[in-house]
């Protein structure tokens, strides 16, 4: 049990680091509430994004805990604490901001973000209230997880098209979903 609090804790800080000196810094975006949080950041400060990625999340804990199961909610609220505590830490501590080509960018961005998220829900965790609506919906059509929040995750990408008004970001973004998939697939399967 400890173990995979551990685990669980550190698969947090990876994507918190991934975000942080990769994808914000370079004006790319995560999907699902992550991502939402994000454009909201872009739009009142990028210190926001943590407190809103709790509050966002609220009305999915509530969903997670009548549908899933306590113990899944447990890991959800403690990856995300610790996903939202790294995030201050780093931006406030570690100022590291990595600004390369954009293959580089996407590749060990990606990979960074797709472990974390791997380390996190093979321990029975989630960062993300898409990921619980994916359970849900899956338990109830034939549909996947991984396709409903890819659903999601276009609208998110779109709406921040949007509000940039530039198209570029989110279609990397995009691009560095598909990296962040394949690397968390083989993180869970192991």
């Amino acid at each position: 049990q400890c173990f995979s609090y551990l685990c669980m804790m550190a698969g947090a800080f990876l994507a918190a680091f991934a975000l942080e000196v990769f994808f914000i810094p370079n004006r790319l975006f995560d999907g699902g509430i992550v991502g939402v949080a994000m454009i909201f950041g872009n739009i009142f400060g990028k210190q926001v994004i943590p407190f809103l990625l709790i509050l966002f999340n609220l009305p999915f804990l509530l969903l997670a805990y009548r549908s899933i199961g306590k113990v899944f909610l447990m890991h959800m609220i403690v990856a995300s604490l610790v996903f939202s505590a790294s995030m201050v830490f780093i931006d406030h501590n570690m100022a590291l901001e990595f600004h390369g080509e954009s293959l580089e960018v996407v590749v060990i961005g990606g990979a960074l973000l797709g472990i974390g998220l791997g380390l996190i829900i093979r321990e029975g965790g989630c960062l993300d209230g898409t990921e619980i609506l994916g359970i849900i919906v899956n338990r109830r059509t034939g549909f996947t997880v991984g396709q409903i929040v890819l659903v999601c995750n276009i609208f998110v990408f779109g709406a921040a098209g949007l509000v940039l008004k530039d198209w570029h970001p989110p279609l990397m973004s995009l691009i560095t979903y598909i990296v962040v998939v394949k690397i968390m697939d083989a993180v869970i399967v192991g």
